[in-house]
């Protein structure tokens, strides 16, 4: 299997699309689909590099790694223009794992102090935003498929080293705990003000001081692709800390990648600098706006103090980020080469 990679410059959100080669046999897998307005560049995206080089009939397969808006939001368009032509969809709807009282009662809490404790707020949207996606791919006669690295899958084109089930069910739990939201009606705690000479100077100690990502971040789905040259990409959208260690338990060999994206558009609390270097791949990629936090200044410091011959490419530099992994293979695009931050 070989691939042609595009992670669609999206700001702070995500879309991934993979197109894979085996034996003159063509698959499409996007990861993601971005914020509800940013499914018209994604679609524009295959349209205009992609569908013109394969079959109108060619399978798309979807992933969803969580129900945050800029991953769930541009699926529904997205759903609704593939249609049928999807051959499977994989993602893990919260609403199947929780109790019909639970999530009446988070609709409660989220109507009486909803306005202002954001983190309320957001694991309801989150929830509902599950919930529309299932509606449309019942719509479509598409059922969707769990996305646990326990799935058996019927293909080779990706696999999923993450979350297991058991460890989204832990998180999962966690999230909805409506005595926890309740606690933390003050609203989600911000990340302290940036000291830019501070994290130039220590950049792995700023790094290591708190990764503390959220548990709806932490089920995010990992899915890797291993290359003809047996090269390993990594796609860890919002993932963590714990989200690797628990893969990495689990018996999943999280070292030495091809390409590995920077989880949650290269926040400071997603990484720390021995998940950096464990992971250790020839390329970071980030989907990321370049403002302070994504991607952050620390985190790309202590790769390049740690990693002197990893580069590290983020779509608010230059764009769209695109590789092949074999050449001859895809239509070249003559793009002019992305410069490293």
């Amino acid at each position: 299997m070989d691939f042609s990679i595009d992670m669609i410059d999206l700001k702070d959100a995500d879309s991934i699309i993979v197109w894979s080669k085996e034996n003159n046999n063509d698959y499409i897998t996007i990861i993601d689909g971005g914020n509800p307005n940013d499914s018209k560049d994604i679609i524009s995206h295959y349209e205009t590099y992609i569908a013109p080089h394969v079959n109108k009939e060619v399978p798309i397969l979807m992933i969803n790694t969580h129900p945050h808006k800029d991953h769930i939001g541009g699926l529904i368009d997205l759903v609704n223009y593939f249609g049928r032509r999807i051959a499977r969809f994989y993602y893990n709807n919260p609403i199947d794992y929780i109790d019909d009282v639970v999530w009446q009662n988070l609709g409660l809490l989220n109507e009486s102090i909803g306005k202002t404790n954001k983190k309320v707020k957001k694991v309801f949207e989150s929830i509902q935003d599950a919930k529309n996606l299932s509606k449309v791919l019942e719509e479509n006669g598409i059922t969707p498929i769990p996305a646990f690295s326990d799935t058996k899958l019927d293909h080779n084109i990706f696999s999923f080293v993450g979350p297991s089930k058991e460890f989204y069910l832990e998180q999962l739990a966690h999230f909805t705990n409506l005595d926890i939201l309740k606690a933390n009606e003050t609203n989600i705690i911000t990340e302290a003000e940036i000291n830019e000479v501070e994290e130039g100077l220590k950049p792995c100690v700023v790094l290591d001081e708190q990764n503390d990502t959220s548990a709806e971040n932490l089920t995010s789905v990992l899915t890797q692709f291993t290359d003809t040259s047996n090269r390993k990409y990594l796609f860890t959208s919002d993932a963590g800390v714990d989200s690797f260690e628990s893969a990495e338990s689990n018996g999943f060999d999280m070292t030495n990648f091809h390409i590995c994206q920077l989880p949650h558009h290269g926040s400071r609390r997603s990484v720390n600098t021995n998940w950096l270097s464990k992971l250790n791949p020839k390329q970071y990629w980030v989907s990321a706006s370049g403002n302070k936090k994504h991607p952050r200044k620390a985190v790309i410091s202590c790769i390049k103090k740690n990693l002197e011959s990893t580069k590290v490419y983020s779509t608010h530099k230059g764009g769209t980020k695109h590789i092949n992994s074999k050449s001859n293979l895809f239509p070249e695009r003559n793009w002019s080469s992305a410069n490293p931050l």
